[in-house]
């Protein structure tokens, strides 16, 4: 068996070509797995499924290699040192929270609101209602930023830990 060590960096670089070729052979048997009799097929789909297999292999191999890396591998983070596979749950975290605090819907002042009733003209009933929110527009646009800033800063300490450290993996 033999083994040699890549930079955490190179290694995501591999896996997202080895999803590439699989996405690519999982169309091939898709398309090759039926055929009409009496028409040559384009591909045999036990060759481009058993290509399919071991690319799938390969790429299960490859993503273990990275988590236990990740899982052995540190960075500085906020004054400490912590896995990179905190750094990776932080990053996950962090980018719902951006996502979270972007959804949220801010109303505030009166808003005009319809009852569910009708007046003697057939005509909707109104009132009004006043709204608060948890933040301003511009608190939430300063929330934001920050949120951004702290997910940069996140993805570039994770860029520089991921070009520093190794990742093991078999090349036979």
């Amino acid at each position: 068996m033999a083994t040699t060590r890549i930079s955490i960096a190179k290694a995501l670089r591999i896996r997202k070509s080895l999803k590439g070729e699989i996405a690519e052979l999982t169309r091939r048997a898709t398309a090759c797995v039926a055929w009409v009799e009496g028409k040559r097929k384009d591909f045999e789909f036990s060759t481009v499924d058993e290509a399919r297999k071991a690319k799938v292999e390969n790429l299960v191999m490859l993503e273990t290699a990275i988590a236990r890396s990740n899982a052995m591998s540190t960075a500085t983070w906020q004054g400490r040192d912590v896995t990179l596979a905190e750094l990776i749950r932080r990053q996950v975290e962090l980018k719902g929270e951006l996502t979270f605090v972007a959804s949220l819907t801010l109303q505030h002042g009166p808003q005009r609101v319809a009852t569910g009733e009708w007046d003697e003209h057939r005509r909707p009933v109104h009132t009004t209602e006043t709204w608060s929110s948890a933040y301003t527009e511009p608190e939430r646009v300063k929330l934001l930023a920050e949120l951004r800033t702290k997910c940069e800063a996140l993805n570039e300490t994770l860029e520089e830990a991921n070009h520093r450290n190794l990742v093991e993996i078999d090349l036979s």
